[in-house]
């Protein structure tokens, strides 16, 4: 079974979320605490002497989303948050082991037993416990509880003006046969007038063409005839018979009008005849 160490490893280098919920570092079906500790050796100096020490999975999640502060400004954060740091001599070694360019490292004890994994339990459910929200809470309790006194109470209760059957007759003893046949044939006519029959498929497309002639109906009778450039050249009052004979008369005036002129024409041209005077030659008009 994979460790919370190589579970972290790769789910950092493939990039996968990992939550903190509840005091758990969940890897999607797999949790452990957050003060579990891992197989990763923390540094000791030569002065240094006790037994091993070991990070804690919650403090290597912490160097992994505050990689990109300096050391000195990660350890502070890390202190403000009451979470033990990763000293700087493990820092490089520890982080090119976390994000896969190494795929093994000295300070990994293999020999350690390791804490094994829980199944990822479900998230709680937070509740509320501010004064307003409680008092609300009471409030509808209350109501829901007083429903349900009234509903039982309506259903316990006798029914009121129920039917008597002691006092119940036949029909056929206060009402005679004529008179039943006559009501039975009312509310038959009536069944018919107020329900649709199912068998009839063209009911609807009956009644929508019904509304449409009535509507075409009213627009006919709101429709009033403009003029057009059709329209507007007939005459009601006149008539053009007459038309052709006076254009005819137009044109034999035009006609009439235009042979007087080459007539007055020919009447001013003079004839040319020539003399002789003192032996020259003369064109006399």
């Amino acid at each position: 079974m994979a460790d919370c160490l190589s579970l972290l490893r790769q789910y950092n280098v493939q990039k996968k979320e990992i939550i903190e919920r509840d005091n758990l570092i969940i890897f999607d079906q797999l949790a452990w605490p957050k003060h579990v500790k891992t197989n990763y050796l923390v540094f000791k100096g030569a002065k240094e002497s006790g037994p091993k020490d070991y990070y804690m999975l919650e403090s290597l999640l912490f160097l992994l989303k505050n990689v990109a502060l300096s050391h000195p400004l990660y350890i502070q954060r890390a202190n403000t948050q009451k979470i033990p740091s990763v000293k700087l001599p493990d820092r490089k070694a520890l982080l090119a082991y976390l994000n896969g360019e190494t795929e093994a490292s000295s300070s990994i004890d293999k020999s350690v037993p390791l804490e094994m994994a829980i199944a990822t339990p479900a998230p709680k459910r937070h509740r509320d416990n501010t004064p307003d929200a409680m008092k609300k809470a009471k409030l509808e309790s209350k109501q829901i509880l007083e429903e349900k006194q009234r509903l039982a109470a309506k259903l316990s209760a006798p029914k009121e003006g129920g039917a008597i059957t002691d006092q119940i007759r036949s029909l056929s003893e206060a009402m005679s046969v004529e008179k039943i046949a006559a009501i039975k044939a009312k509310r038959l006519a009536k069944k018919r007038q107020t329900i649709k029959l199912d068998n009839d498929p063209n009911a609807d497309q009956r009644s929508f063409m019904d509304s449409e002639l009535d509507l075409t109906r009213d627009v006919i009778k709101k429709e009033r005839h403009h003029k057009t450039r059709t329209n507007v050249l007939l005459s009601s009052g006149k008539t053009f018979d007459n038309i052709v004979e006076l254009l005819k008369s137009v044109k034999a005036r035009e006609e009439g009008r235009t042979g007087n002129t080459s007539g007055d024409m020919q009447k001013q041209a003079k004839p040319v005849r020539p003399y002789m005077q003192g032996g020259l030659l003369s064109i006399m008009c």
